[in-house]
């Protein structure tokens, strides 16, 4: 290990700071159009060109794009034209690609933004926070999480032919934690011989699910609840369930009930599909990089009563329902486990 020094050590906290200041910088310009802007313009655009194009002020825009150079997420040329460095076209420009991360940097830089400065009274108190009050939070958490359903539809399925087929035939699917259905939605689309069935405790969820799914005339195919998994009623009805990022989300005191109500609901040799972040089960992998996102999602969602559980925590949780042939594999260089299991 590198010797430390206070030299060092002032550095990486000045570190982590500036990356506080590039998350805002990078919700800002997503609120005033300029990625998608500059993605649009490949070979380059002038900081005038740029406040002409969007009715910006030009001195601020002309100070955005030098601190973009900064940062190292914007290029320039000789003829003062700012471009986006590569791969960032998609990332932060192009909102319909799947890896693009505004809404990401958004939850961070508004909706934590609003909540960090309550976390003081929280951790005194032990009270839990409701984020799911208002129906402008719970789309803001949804649109951060629309593109994760992707994973499935990119990922996953080509690795899967078995699930294709199965779905091309024609099956029952339950999606737990559906948020605004965004996934069965998809599904039903692609698949129009299976029948779909969401829940989610998010009333607000719920309701823009009900408004999407009668807007693209898909009511025959999807039916959506506004319960939580463990108040299933459901009896071996489902071929394939599926959770995404959502096991760590349902509450400790009813998780156990939760998924013994899946394994009810599902038919005999039924598939249970889970994908959710990686969590630690040492000390020492809460400094292992595949761990980041799910030790940063437990700490900043503490509050809000979420408690993730390790690998075992989780086999436990199955092999107790009655599960057998639990098998996994890490998706997206770690970030996720797919996980499944059959009754």
């Amino acid at each position: 290990m590198e010797e430390l020094s206070s030299g060092k050590q002032m550095a990486k906290i000045r570190n982590f700071e500036k990356g506080f200041m590039a998350t805002h910088f990078i919700n800002l310009g997503a609120k005033l159009g300029i990625f998608e802007s500059l993605n649009k313009n490949k070979e380059g655009v002038t900081a005038s060109d740029l406040a002409s194009t969007l009715g910006l002020h030009e001195p601020y825009v002309k100070i955005w794009c030098e601190t973009g150079y900064y940062f190292e997420i914007l290029d320039s040329d000789d003829q003062g034209r700012f471009k986006l460095q590569p791969f960032l076209g998609e990332i932060l420009g192009d909102k319909t690609h799947f890896k693009n991360y505004l809404a990401n940097i958004s939850l961070t830089a508004d909706l934590l933004g609003k909540m960090l400065p309550e976390f003081p009274d929280y951790f005194r108190t032990g009270n839990l926070m409701d984020i799911f009050e208002s129906a402008e939070t719970s789309k803001e958490v949804y649109d951060t999480t629309k593109n994760i359903p992707l994973v499935f539809l990119f990922m996953i399925f080509p690795k899967r032919e078995d699930l294709n087929q199965s779905l091309e035939q024609g099956i029952k699917l339950l999606d737990i934690g559906c948020g605004n259905g965004n996934l069965i939605i998809q599904l039903a689309q692609k698949f129009s011989k299976s029948k779909f069935v969401g829940v989610n405790p998010d009333r607000f969820g719920i309701e823009a699910a009900k408004k999407t799914i009668a807007k693209l005339g898909l009511e025959q195919q999807i039916t959506v609840k506004n319960i939580g998994a463990e108040d299933l009623a459901h009896t071996e009805e489902f071929d394939m369930t599926t959770m995404v990022v959502t096991l760590h989300e349902i509450p400790p005191a009813v998780r156990s009930k939760a998924i013994e109500k899946v394994y009810r609901s599902l038919k005999s040799g039924g598939q249970f599909l889970i994908l959710d972040l990686m969590y630690p089960s040492t000390l020492e992998d809460f400094r292992n990089p595949m761990y980041d996102y799910g030790v940063l999602d437990q700490f900043y969602e503490a509050c809000i009563g979420t408690v993730h559980p390790n690998r075992q925590e989780q086999d436990d949780l199955l092999t107790k329902a009655g599960f057998k042939n639990i098998q996994r594999m890490p998706i997206g260089k770690g970030i996720f486990a797919f996980i499944t299991a059959e009754k």
